[in-house]
């Protein structure tokens, strides 16, 4: 059931144990997606049901995947304590869970759409001029602060020490973590005629779009991560938010009772902008 630092074996647990425990995390896994997908009190509109079926699909994954790792490794070993500490297997753990994940998020099926929003924005709520035939009418990047490089290479740094002390491989979804984590440093900002899009990475992918079909007004805010629980892109429900420091942003008021905030360099514009959209798109 566990192996120290050099690779050697320091637990051992029966079979029945071993079974029981992780048949238990699988079928909490199981449970958590079904009652979710089942449940009638949360609005279907959010995602938030799409969100915990694939978090249930993620926990179910990881103790299959952990119950081959260590039972392949014990094959055809009659002392438990001769068996070698598995190496290649840790590197397709993550994405082995990632893939059954994507599978839960697939297969829960399309979102039902929010109500359309109606009205238009407040007159005192901000407004900036609409370019004609511009695809994209504001874009920027943003970066995370110190704090955050600061925790790469702690985890990259982790990821050295497994490496040297145990064996590479046991080093590698450490590794995957951090390659992950430095990927989406890169954070857009995107306005165009069909909304406001966050994308993530070089290549602006993932996207997460919200359409301007679901905005009723966007006003500038004050971005506090504690209110959040943290930094990065955050979900509670009702809400969604793009939380990368303490300090000025904008909130997006949806249909639904719902609303959206992201940080930003200049909410004062990127506010006008949606607001001059929703204008344009409800006159």
């Amino acid at each position: 059931s566990h192996w120290n630092a050099r690779g050697e074996v320091d637990g051992t647990m029966s079979l029945t144990t071993f079974v029981t425990i992780m048949s238990t995390v699988a079928l909490a896994g199981g449970l958590l997606a079904l009652v979710v997908a089942l449940g009638a009190r949360m609005n279907p509109g959010t995602g938030t049901r799409r969100t915990m079926v694939t978090i249930g699909a993620a926990v179910g994954a990881f103790a299959a995947a952990l119950w081959l790792i260590v039972a392949g490794a014990a094959l055809d070993y009659p002392d438990a304590y001769q068996v070698p500490s598995p190496t290649w297997q840790l590197a397709l753990l993550l994405p082995a869970v990632a893939a059954w994940a994507a599978a839960g998020f697939a297969a829960y099926g399309p979102t039902p759409q929010p109500p359309a929003a109606t009205g238009r924005p407040a007159p005192d709520l901000p407004r900036a001029s609409l370019l004609a035939g511009q695809r994209e009418w504001w874009s920027e990047v943003l970066r995370p602060g110190a704090w955050a490089y600061l925790t790469l290479a702690l985890i990259f740094g982790g990821a050295v020490v497994m490496g040297v002390w145990v064996n590479p491989w046991v080093a590698a979804p450490l590794g995957f973590v951090g390659l992950v984590t430095l990927y989406a440093f890169t954070t857009w900002v995107l306005v165009d005629q069909r909304g406001l899009h966050v994308a993530f990475g070089p290549w602006r992918w993932p996207r997460i779009t919200v359409p301007v079909r679901e905005i009723e007004s966007a006003g500038v805010t004050t971005v506090r991560p504690q209110e959040w629980g943290g930094l990065g892109y955050r979900i509670r429900p009702g809400a969604r938010g793009l939380i990368l420091g303490h300090g000025r942003g904008v909130r997006l008021e949806l249909s639904g009772a719902r609303y959206f905030v992201t940080s930003t360099k200049d909410p004062d514009t990127v506010a006008g902008l949606i607001n001059s959209l929703i204008d344009q798109e409800r006159r």
